[in-house]
């Protein structure tokens, strides 16, 4: 696999990880047109191989305009155009948002999201897809920018690679801790839990700071749980979480979930 190959692939394993779709799926874009070749998720029909040309349908539209587009019936969309209908009716697919990944003002790359039953691609899971895509598109624009620069000699390599896990299993663990001081029913007990926390973060302005709740439920939405996955792990009702979103991304001044947990992370609040 080459580089991008890679990130788009592992962009898929987490948005069909953290959104519960039935397919995530992507293609390169050339001169040509948009090749779906990388799936998460059972591939059922011919939908492999297939080269979207720009412009038509859900896949060539986005790359073509580079801007998200969301279907909630992709046959009875009436703002694309339908000559790849046999393969969608074939893959069972229905809703879906197909996302570009634009570098250099280029749309090098379109993923997609996509249902195979009566859903609706609501905010949360557009949210999700669009904020996994814009992280794809940073990443390869400082791999582009690495390359411009001077080629990494394999000891770098492992030490970046290195480096990106222990990110990944500090904010694992600042997320369990967390969640273990919020169930826990011993005030010293969750006390010391929360100090231990805290080391993993640096506070931020009084004007920022967030309430303990506030805090526990902004790191479990960025461990990727839904709010009623929230509700259940901290013995709240959905309305509840929904309240306490709310509330943080009000203070973070976020418009979205993944705003939040970016915008929390450049302050400090989480790890």
């Amino acid at each position: 696999m080459k580089p991008q190959a890679e990130r788009l692939q592992a962009t898929l394993t987490r948005i069909r990880s953290l959104t519960g779709v039935s397919l995530a799926f992507a293609g390169p874009v050339d001169r040509d047109g948009v090749l779906l070749e990388r799936f998460d998720g059972p591939v059922v029909g011919p939908l492999s191989g297939v080269k979207l040309s720009f412009g038509h349908g859900l896949g060539g539209k986005v790359a073509s305009i580079q801007r998200p587009v969301v279907v909630n019936d992709y046959v009875r969309a009436p703002h694309i155009t339908h000559q790849y209908d046999r393969i969608i009716r074939a893959e069972g697919l229905r809703a879906m948002v197909a996302v570009p990944v634009v570098v250099a003002k280029r749309t090098v790359a379109v993923v997609y999201a996509a249902f195979r039953d009566a859903q609706v691609i609501g905010g949360r899971i557009y949210d999700v897809v669009a904020g996994e895509t814009r992280t794809l598109e940073h990443d390869l624009v400082v791999a582009q920018a690495l390359r411009t620069i001077e080629p990494p000699h394999a000891g770098e390599v492992a030490v970046v690679e290195e480096n990106r896990r222990l990110r990944a299993a500090l904010r694992d663990t600042y997320t369990q801790l967390r969640l273990l001081a919020a169930r826990t029913t011993d005030p010293e007990l969750r006390e010391e839990l929360l100090r231990e926390a805290g080391r993993f973060t640096e506070p931020g302005p009084p004007a920022l700071m967030l309430t303990a709740r506030e805090n526990d439920v902004l790191a479990l939405v960025a461990g990727g749980l839904t709010n009623a996955q929230i509700a259940a792990a901290l013995g709240l009702t959905t309305f509840t979480v929904k309240s306490y979103m709310k509330s943080l991304m009000s203070k973070l001044g976020a418009g979205s979930r993944h705003e939040a947990v970016v915008l929390a992370r450049r302050q400090g609040l989480l790890p």
